[in-house]
């Protein structure tokens, strides 16, 4: 979470995006996964293939995180992140099937620096992969998963972020 939420801020200032609004982007990428709560740990750490019902109930989490956020008390920034956060740009994404501009700027964002997270860690599921293969990875699914725009500034700024990162780890 943390990873996903400095990633998130770097993205965000490379998009010139108000500094009020970048703490709650960064605010919700931290909490884009709280209504993993809700569903069993052993399901989450499936080392197999989900079935259709177990990847349609950890669909859910998004929903169920914003169940979770009544008890926080989150703008409408956070909780944009919270709910939308897997909508794809070409609107094969959930849990609203959203298209293009559509879903909201902070969402796009965090989808982005959350999938980078999860495709440069290592998880139980899989072994992570470099820097250059998630930015290739990023790239072919500009257009499809990502808004192009913010795929183009990480392209862009990819040294700049490379190195934001080490300085951060």
């Amino acid at each position: 979470m943390e990873r996903t939420g400095k990633y998130t801020e770097i993205l965000s200032k490379l998009m010139c995006i108000e500094n009020d609004n970048i703490e709650e982007i960064k605010k919700g990428a931290l909490l884009h996964d709280i209504g993993k709560k809700r569903i069993e740990k052993n399901l989450l750490e499936k080392q197999t293939k989900l079935s259709l019902d177990e990847f349609r109930f950890i669909k859910e989490h998004s929903r169920l995180g914003i169940k979770e956020l009544t008890k926080l008390d989150g703008s409408n920034i956070v909780r944009n992140i919270i709910l939308l956060h897997h909508e794809k740009w070409d609107g094969s994404g959930y849990p609203f099937g959203l298209i293009g501009r559509n879903i909201p700027i902070e969402a796009r964002i965090v989808s982005v620096a959350d999938c980078y997270d999860a495709l440069t860690s290592v998880r139980v599921y899989k072994e992570k992969i470099s820097h250059e293969e998630a930015l290739e990875i990023l790239k072919s699914e500009s257009g499809k998963s990502f808004d192009p725009d913010i795929v183009v500034i990480f392209e862009l700024f990819e040294r700049e972020f490379n190195k934001k990162l080490f300085e951060y780890i």
